[in-house]
């Protein structure tokens, strides 16, 4: 495997920062071949613009078991824990399928790394030839997002420059922000300030969805991941009607066995998923979408897809 490279090593593929723990992390494996966690791949938050977060064990939390090729694990805080079966969603638990220490005052290893709350840098790092080094990176390590006047306001990374000042609508803060499919490689510390300090800008990489959004975690799509797509593929059917619509139902109807409708913008930006198992489906737009040109993106059950234009008046 060869570190830095597109589609060698894992990456961040979406982000969690919901209501009170409603925290998530899901990490996605690029590669034709199960990785190997233990040992070898850390997570740490990095609280607050601390730069030394690294040498605090209960920010540190070692990864362990395997992650299979171009599959995700979704990180969430220990729900058997008292009071986190309250306190966590259920939509979110059921999502899960790796939990960390949620015990904040424990001070053992890893206990406050799934506590981010938007002003929190958030590091992938594996170790290489027996160094730690950050293999992607959400935020900026060293910079705590703050709006001038209010340093203890909280507040996250945004979407206008210098993005940290806390000007901007929030993209880190009651957010959740899902890897864009062309993105094959993590954010290393050199790119991370490729453009000087406090340019984080979450939206180059990620789709920015509304906070406690967790019907897109369990599986990422990644242009890793090429699918040979057979001559027949051609010959199915998609049609939606009515198109042009408008009202907010259309009727989406296939040959094949669908496995989840997803509606993307002009800008491939994700506006919103739903799984499906039936060949037609009543499809009702989110509200207050607005007039434009979309795609809609049909899925069957080997995750390929075919995309058809849908007009809203």
């Amino acid at each position: 495997m060869t570190y830095g490279q597109d589609c060698s090593d894992l990456i961040i593929s979406e982000y969690v920062e919901g209501w009170s723990n409603n925290k998530a992390l899901e990490i996605y494996n690029p590669t034709p071949a199960a990785i190997t966690l233990d040992d070898t791949y850390r997570l740490i938050r990095w609280s607050n613009g601390d730069e030394a977060a690294d040498l605090d064990i209960r920010y540190v939390l070692p990864l362990e078991g395997s992650i299979p090729a171009y599959q995700v694990i979704v990180m969430i805080q220990d729900t058997n824990f008292p009071g986190q079966d309250t306190m966590i969603f259920p939509g979110l638990r059921e999502k899960a399928n790796y939990l960390a220490p949620a015990d904040y005052d424990a001070g053992t290893q890893g206990c406050r790394v799934v506590f981010w709350n938007g002003d929190d840098a958030v590091s992938l790092q594996k170790k290489v030839s027996d160094a730690w080094v950050d293999i992607d990176i959400l935020g900026e390590i060293g910079v705590k997002p703050a709006l001038a006047g209010f340093p203890n306001q909280l507040c996250g990374w945004d979407n206008t420059p210098p993005y940290a000042d806390g000007n901007g609508n929030y993209l880190t803060l009651n957010q959740t922000l899902k890897r864009k499919h062309n993105i094959k490689v993590g954010i290393n510390r050199d790119e991370m300030n490729a453009y000087g300090p406090n340019s984080f800008y979450a939206l180059e990489e990620y789709d920015s969805l509304p906070v406690n959004t967790f019907d897109s975690l369990g599986f990422h799509r990644c242009d890793c991941q090429i699918l040979s797509v057979p001559d027949y593929k051609s010959q199915l059917q998609f049609h939606i009607y009515p198109n042009p619509v408008t009202g907010s139902h259309i009727l989406i109807t296939t040959d094949f066995e669908m496995s989840e409708i997803v509606l993307f913008d002009l800008n491939g930006k994700m506006i919103a998923r739903t799984e499906q198992t039936e060949r037609q489906a009543s499809y009702t737009l989110p509200e207050g979408l607005g007039s434009g040109i979309y795609f809609v993106r049909a899925y069957d059950q080997n995750h390929q897809y075919i995309s058809r234009k849908l007009i809203v008046y």
